[in-house]
């Protein structure tokens, strides 16, 4: 039998051409919407139904809803050009924040299980998974309930030392993973403290016990502190210094609790005789200070700070962050008027803070993107009920979105039964500025005609709050 091999060649070429075309199609398939070299994250969430899914990034200020097919797929691409750390969360579900980390270029999926708890299993794949497995997993420490639990203040500091070491041994294969060494550095040094912190954590422990006159005594603590490098960089941190210097009050019976804060600086010189640090720790201390504190001078501290911090630019720093506090302070005093600034309610109706009088206002200043903001959100629902047919109160909240898109999508999952503003960034920064606000959820509580009553009010969820609201309407 005659084989035509000339027929047989062409039949040949022209199967490899369309194999070659076929090929060519899928490709471009594949990576249609995506450009060479682009960074994009991809994923799917597994029994999704609907619930908001906010993406965001506190170095960029951004925040965003995604857009979540009917399949549970989504697809984003960031718009800026640099290295960050973003969060997805699903509001509702723990974890609160989902880590990822993109490099320009990379290409990494995230799959996301929604659990009938309200947890999410989560599963990384992509350049960076190994780097994104480990944030997450180290994330998660911080809830961790060791240290602050029952249980924990009933272990001797050995036995709590074990757990503790444990933890630690646990998280060692998922840092082992990450390839990139710079990484893989500095997640080591940043796990090293956590876990020597949380090792320092046990001073609370013994604090709580001397407050409760039992036995507070731990040679075995005693003997790691001891062996902390107080003046090493990499073996010790504030928070460090803090619990030591905590434990050392505790256990002073000469210590006063008015002069708590010059008696902090005074035992951090004692401690600490790496200048550098000292500078460092000093000045975090006293902006925190500052910055929490709303009721009184601080000279005496600013003074001791003085003494103890070598570092002019520092000591500048802190001079200025004083000065403001102190024209902040003198405005934000029990029945002065209340500093406006303008809302965008959830129609797009500005209006302005002073254009409330003529009720008493309680202001809720809330995120979606905060935990413990959301956590109060059914307390505030319990004291809108308790106070609906109450004509001489209004309740209000304030959102700190950035967006005003994620404030709305939450609204429209979760409406509220009372008014609803928003702040931009310009209005956000004048509250921040005029009413010291160093955190959120922050409540107050203003009079019919727009002066302060206080700027620090109790939580909704404190079940002294309409005790207290009741007592301040009603004098």
């Amino acid at each position: 039998m005659r084989v035509n091999i000339k027929n047989k060649e062409m039949r040949v070429n022209i199967k490899n051409k369309e194999m070659r075309f076929l090929f060519i199609v899928w490709i471009l398939a594949v990576c249609s919407g995506c450009q060479p070299g682009q960074t994009i994250l991809k994923g799917h969430i597994e029994n999704y139904r609907g619930e908001p899914v906010i993406l965001s990034c506190n170095e960029l200020d951004l925040q965003d809803t995604l857009k979540i097919d009917a399949s549970g797929n989504f697809s984003w691409v960031p718009s800026g050009t640099g290295s960050e750390v973003y969060t997805v969360s699903v509001v509702g579900y723990q974890p609160w924040g989902i880590p990822f980390y993109l490099t320009p270029g990379d290409r990494e999926e995230l799959k996301l299980l929604l659990l009938s708890d309200k947890t999410i299993e989560v599963k990384y794949s992509g350049d960076r998974a190994a780097e994104n497995e480990y944030r997450l997993a180290f994330g998660k420490l911080d809830d961790l309930t060791i240290g602050f639990d029952s249980e924990s203040g009933k272990l001797s500091f050995a036995a709590y030392k074990a757990k503790v070491d444990q933890l630690e041994k646990d998280m060692q294969p998922l840092l082992h993973r990450i390839a990139d060494p710079e990484i893989k550095a500095q997640f080591k040094q940043k796990q090293h403290l956590w876990f020597q912190d949380r090792r320092t954590f046990y001073a609370s422990i013994l604090s709580g016990r001397l407050r409760d006159d039992k036995q507070a005594a731990d040679e075995d603590f005693n003997a790691f502190v001891k062996s902390l490098d107080l003046n090493d960089p990499k073996e010790c941190n504030a928070y460090m210094i803090r619990e030591i210097i905590d434990w050392q009050q505790a256990q002073d019976p000469a210590f006063k609790l008015a002069e708590r804060k010059v008696d902090y600086l005074n035992r951090l010189e004692r401690l600490v005789s790496n200048q550098g640090m000292k500078n460092k720790f000093a000045t975090e201390y006293i902006k925190g200070v500052i910055s929490y504190e709303l009721g009184r001078s601080l000279e005496h501290e600013i003074k001791r700070y003085n003494e103890i911090c070598t570092d002019n630019a520092m000591c500048n720093q802190i001079a200025e962050q004083y000065k403001e506090y102190l024209r902040v302070y003198g405005n934000l005093m029990p029945g002065k008027p209340a500093p406006d600034f303008e809302l965008i309610d959830d129609k797009g109706k500005k209006c302005r803070l002073s254009d409330l009088k003529g009720t008493y206002v309680f202001v809720d200043v809330w995120a979606t993107w905060c935990h413990g903001c959301v956590m109060e959100i059914p307390y505030m629902e319990k004291l809108q009920e308790h106070f609906a047919n109450d004509k001489r109160i209004t309740l209000i909240s304030i959102s700190w979105d950035y967006t005003q898109k994620v404030w709305l999508d939450y609204l429209k999952k979760h409406p509220a039964t009372w008014p609803q503003y928003i702040v931009d960034k310009e209005n956000m920064a004048v509250m921040q500025k005029e009413y010291r606000m160093s955190w959120i959820p922050r409540f107050m509580l203003i009079d019919p005609e727009g002066r302060l009553i206080s700027i620090d009010y109790e939580r909704p969820s404190n079940r002294e709050c309409v005790k207290r609201l009741e007592k301040d309407i009603n004098s």
